[in-house]
């Protein structure tokens, strides 16, 4: 089986079900585990714009939503040379990788057979688990993907078990982007409410939107989680540290004056991988430390003292 993932969940996901070595091409943005930057990489973006600022890098989509321009590009003659049994593409977010329409258009143009192409758009975490499985009957390893997706469920009843029904829920916000400020949708929302608390101002399931900081400081949040989606931690750390400090009213925050602000790898909870899990564990660590001593995987939460 010749795999190509064109994006970073899945290629995680075929890492996880053991097929590392049957995958053939990737994302420009597949960055994990490490043997996956050695891959041929097969979709790219239009634009570098990861050295732009947060509100340049949204003024770009903004402008390519408005004008229906594409963010990213197949390399065709590379997908030719490279010729896939399986494609994993997505109809989740634009912003983060190439479209399924994309896919379907340019492997019609270049391939002269038909590929399996397999398009996952999950927006619970019932539906990661599931794209789990999918992919892996697709890669012909079916039991490996019931048996990883098994192992993740068990990682997720375990947190929920350890909140249980009667423990306090603070007010929790999660931001996906800084500058404009907007929250967290999808799965993130029902992981806040698995690990033990309550983000009113998103919908699980739900997409995410933009906020106004006077809705924040009205919401006033006892948790605050920063995850601006893609960024590295010192990415994240420098960002939170120049877009929210010296916002009117940050101070007054409960989160701020709490100690109980938390800086998340924001390359981590907005990818649909096995990976979602250990975001749950960290923010259950972060809300109820005195509840999770034992759990370890929480490696992509760091805490701002600042």
């Amino acid at each position: 089986m010749r795999i190509c993932s064109l994006l970073p969940s899945a290629t995680e996901i075929v890492y996880a079900l053991g097929l590392g070595d049957q995958l053939v091409g990737v994302s420009h943005a597949c960055d994990y585990p490490s043997d996956a930057t050695a891959k041929p990489v097969v979709s790219q973006s239009v634009r570098q714009i990861t050295h732009l600022s947060s509100e340049e890098i949204d003024g770009i989509v903004r402008q390519a939503r408005a004008n229906s321009n594409p963010l990213y590009w197949i390399d065709g003659a590379l997908l030719r040379e490279l010729k896939p049994d399986l494609i994993i593409t997505q109809e989740l977010c634009e912003v983060c990788a190439i479209d399924s329409g994309s896919v379907f258009e340019t492997a019609a143009k270049v391939l002269d057979y038909q590929p399996e192409i397999l398009t996952i758009r999950p927006n619970f975490v019932a539906d990661i688990l599931q794209n789990v499985r999918n992919i892996a009957t697709e890669a012909g390893v079916p039991k490996s993907g019931a048996d990883l997706a098994e192992s993740l469920q068990r990682r997720v009843q375990t947190v929920v078990n350890g909140v249980g029904n009667h423990v306090e829920r603070p007010r929790v916000l999660c931001l996906d982007w800084l500058d404009p400020l907007r929250n967290t949708g999808q799965w993130v929302p029902e992981l806040v409410e698995l690990a033990g608390g309550e983000e009113r101002l998103a919908v699980p399931g739900g997409l995410s939107r933009e906020l106004t900081w006077e809705e924040i400081v009205e919401y006033a949040p006892e948790y605050l989680m920063v995850m601006p989606c893609g960024y590295d931690p010192d990415r994240v750390r420098q960002d939170a540290a120049e877009k929210l400090t010296d916002l009117t009213g940050w101070n007054e925050l409960p989160a701020v004056q709490m100690d109980q602000v938390f800086l998340f790898d924001g390359r981590i909870p907005t990818r649909h991988g096995p990976r979602v899990v250990d975001v749950l564990e960290g923010l259950a660590r972060a809300m109820h430390p005195q509840r999770f001593e034992g759990i370890t995987s929480y490696e992509v939460l760091v805490k701002d003292r600042s």
